[in-house]
């Protein structure tokens, strides 16, 4: 590891000395034709717990390009106390009540311990570009991988101003399979991101590493979080 990946994980260290966030991923098939009905609900939740729940740190509501009615939703919580916080409140019980006449009966949640969060205040837009993304580590590499994604995710944050959101975690059961979530100002950010230099170094560092990668093609519906949050995982 060169000094600089070193420096900027001891900062990322020393910022997130904290008990790990709750970190959520559920995938939703909505019925034909409810569309509208989903994202108004879902919004209203997202945009109510984001406004008056301090531990509510992130909601992010998209669907899959090709097919809008596959929805998912990314919730980031301080703590498992702020989750359950959550889970007791009058939108979210809402959004409970409205779902047997929207959802279909597919539901998957996914827990996602995390290894890298790290993001900045997002205001919901149009032009937002989301990456989502699924990637299996060969396991004698997992922990050379965690250290060059949080290096990499750090500096993306710090030197990019169009990289809002940088999302990293492993699958509970899995933990040789990562979820990526990114978010950026707009497609002109992504494609900056991905000529820069520590871009660049992270691709040819971890090439060997990854045995196979999924990216699905999303959308944003809404997105809301309270911004500031820098997390990374100790490592083992």
């Amino acid at each position: 590891m060169n000094k600089k990946s070193a420096l900027l994980l001891a900062l990322a260290a020393g910022l997130s000395a904290q008990a790990a966030p709750v970190f959520n991923a559920f995938e939703l098939g909505v019925q034909s034709g409810r569309t509208a009905q989903y994202d108004a609900v879902g919004e209203n939740n997202i945009r109510t717990s984001i406004q008056t729940e301090k531990g509510t740190l992130a909601m992010y509501s998209v669907k899959q390009k090709a097919d809008p009615d596959m929805a998912y939703m990314f919730e980031i919580y301080a703590d498992e106390a702020a989750y359950q916080t959550h889970a007791q409140s009058p939108q979210y019980r809402a959004f409970l009540a409205a779902s047997p006449k929207i959802l279909t009966d597919h539901k998957q949640r996914i827990a996602l311990p995390p290894v890298f969060l790290g993001d900045k205040k997002i205001r919901p837009s149009e032009t937002s570009r989301i990456n989502l993304e699924r990637v299996e580590v060969k396991p004698q590499h997992s922990r050379a991988f965690a250290r060059a994604v949080t290096a990499e995710m750090v500096q993306s944050l710090k030197a990019e101003k169009g990289v809002l959101a940088m999302y990293a975690a492993t699958e509970q059961d899995n933990p040789n399979k990562w979820l990526f979530f990114e978010i950026y100002a707009d497609d002109a950010a992504y494609e900056t991101h991905r000529q820069t230099p520590h871009f660049q170094h992270y691709l040819k560092q971890t090439a060997a590493m990854i045995a196979d990668r999924q990216t699905i093609d999303i959308t944003p519906a809404y997105l809301g979080n309270q911004g500031g949050l820098l997390f990374h995982a100790p490592e083992p």
